[in-house]
C-alpha cells in the first residue's frame, strides 16, 4: 500500500468519527433501485475488468464523447478518485442536462466502471450536493477517497458560490464546504453529511481553501488560492494548510505554512506561490514519484498555457514548466480552463493524464450542442 493510500485510510477513519460515520455492510443487498428515494446509479454498470488495462488519451476522449445520459451531457472540473473496487468517481461543477429541468445544475457525479459510465441520480434529479439557496450553490473543487469500516468514504471539498452579479465574472466565493459520500463495494455513492469548513464571507481577497487537496502519509494537505485584488493581476497566490488525516474536522489542529514552518494561526499563512506567475482558482496537487506535482494554468484561467510545477516538498520551492497550449478563449468565447491531473488513471504511454475543462460564453450554443462543454483529456510528461 502506498503512503497516499495509507493516508487515505486514516482520513476516512477520521471522517467517520467526525461525521457520525455509517455502519459497514452487513452482507445484505443494499443496491438502490430506481424507484427508491435513495440515490442510485443509472445505467447499472458491470464490475470493472479484473485485469485493468491502461488506456490512451484518444480512447478516453472517445469514451467521453460517447457519454449521453439524461442528467449529464456536459460538466466542468471533473475532479476524480479511484474507489477500492476499481471504479472511478468523478465530481463535476455546473452540469448541462438538456433533457431535464432545469437544464443546468451546480454539480453532478459520474461513476465509471471500465468503459461503462453511469450517473448518480437523486430523488429530486437535482445536484448531488444540494444548493444552499436558489442563488448560492456548491461547486466541487477537489476529491479525496479513503476506506473505513468496510466501505469507501469520498470527501468532496466545494466552494460555496453566490451566483449573483458581483465578484469575479459575476460569481462570489463565500467559503468552503465538505460533502461526504459513503460507497459500498459495487454500489451507488450515498450522501452522508455536508459541513461548512469556513464561514460565509464576501471578502473577494480571502483564501479559497480546498482548491486542491491530497493525502500523504498521516497528513491531509489542503491548498487554497487567493486573488490579490491588484489591477491586471489575474493569477492567484497559492497557500497550504495541513491537518492530521485522522482528525480532519478539528479546526484547532489545522496548521498553515508560514514561510519557514507550520503555524496554528491562520493569519500567519504565507503564499507558497505568488500571484505573478500564479495559478487558477482550482488546480491539482499530488505527490508522484518522490516529488510534488501541481497542474494549472499559469497566471490564471485567462492565460493560454497549461503548466506543471514540481517541488521536493508540499510547500515548494516550485519550478514551473510550460507544457501545452490551451487558449483561455475569453476573446473567442471558446473557453479552456481548470486543468487537473488524474494520477489514479495510468496511461498506456506512462504519461500523466490531465483533463481541461471546456465551455462557451454562449449559453444557447451550449444547450444546443452540450458536447462543447465536456472536458478534454491530454497527457503531460511525468
Amino acid at each position: 500500500m502506498t503512503s497516499r493510500a495509507r493516508g487515505a485510510v486514516v482520513l476516512a477513519a477520521g471522517l467517520a468519527l467526525l461525521l457520525g460515520g455509517c455502519t459497514g455492510s452487513d452482507g445484505t443487498d443494499k443496491s438502490p433501485r430506481p424507484g427508491n428515494a435513495v440515490p442510485h446509479l443509472a445505467p447499472r454498470c458491470p464490475p470493472p475488468p479484473a485485469h485493468r488495462t491502461k488506456p490512451t488519451v484518444a480512447e478516453l476522449n472517445k469514451l467521453g464523447a460517447s457519454v449521453d445520459l439524461p442528467g449529464w451531457q456536459a460538466g466542468d472540473i471533473g475532479a476524480s478518485g479511484r474507489l477500492s473496487d476499481g471504479r472511478l468517481v468523478w465530481l463535476f461543477g455546473d452540469t448541462t442536462r438538456t433533457k431535464l429541468e432545469p437544464p443546468i445544475v451546480a454539480n453532478s457525479m459520474l461513476v465509471s466502471s471500465g468503459r461503462c459510465v453511469s450517473q448518480l441520480v437523486t430523488k429530486e434529479k437535482g445536484p448531488v450536493i444540494p444548493d444552499v439557496s436558489p442563488n448560492v450553490v456548491r461547486w466541487p473543487m477537489s476529491v479525496a477517497v479513503g476506506r473505513s469500516q468496510g466501505h469507501d468514504v469520498v470527501l468532496v471539498l466545494c466552494s460555496r458560490i453566490d451566483r449573483g452579479h458581483s465578484g469575479s465574472f459575476g460569481f462570489t466565493f463565500l467559503g468552503t464546504t465538505a460533502a461526504v459520500f459513503t460507497v459500498e463495494d459495487g454500489q451507488a455513492p450515498q450522501p452522508d453529511k455536508v459541513v461548512d469548513i469556513t464561514p460565509d464571507s464576501r471578502n473577494q481577497e480571502q483564501v479559497n481553501w480546498g482548491a486542491a487537496s491530497t493525502v500523504h502519509g498521516r497528513w491531509f494537505y489542503v491548498y487554497g488560492t487567493r486573488l490579490t485584488g491588484q489591477q491586471y493581476d489575474f493569477g492567484r497566490e497559492l497557500y497550504l494548510a495541513r491537518t492530521p488525516a485522522a482528525d480532519p474536522g478539528n479546526r484547532k489542529r489545522w496548521q498553515v505554512w508560514d514561510g519557514s514552518g507550520w503555524s496554528s494561526k491562520p493569519p500567519q499563512a504565507v503564499a507558497v506561490l505568488p500571484s505573478q506567475g500564479g495559478v487558477s482558482q482550482t488546480l491539482s496537487v499530488d505527490s508522484l514519484g518522490g516529488q510534488w506535482v501541481a497542474v494549472s494554468k499559469r497566471d490564471g484561467d485567462i492565460s493560454d498555457f497549461v503548466y506543471k510545477w514540481t517541488a521536493p516538498n508540499p510547500w515548494g520551492p516550485w519550478t514551473p514548466v510550460k507544457e501545452l497550449k490551451a487558449p483561455g478563449g475569453f476573446d473567442t468565447g471558446n473557453l479552456k480552463y481548470a486543468p487537473l491531473a488524474h494520477p489514479e488513471v495510468p496511461l498506456k504511454s506512462g504519461d500523466l493524464l490531465v483533463s481541461i475543462s471546456r465551455n462557451t460564453t454562449d449559453l444557447q450554443r451550449l444547450l444546443k450542442d452540450p458536447e462543447i462543454g465536456r472536458p478534454e483529456f491530454v497527457a503531460l510528461p511525468r
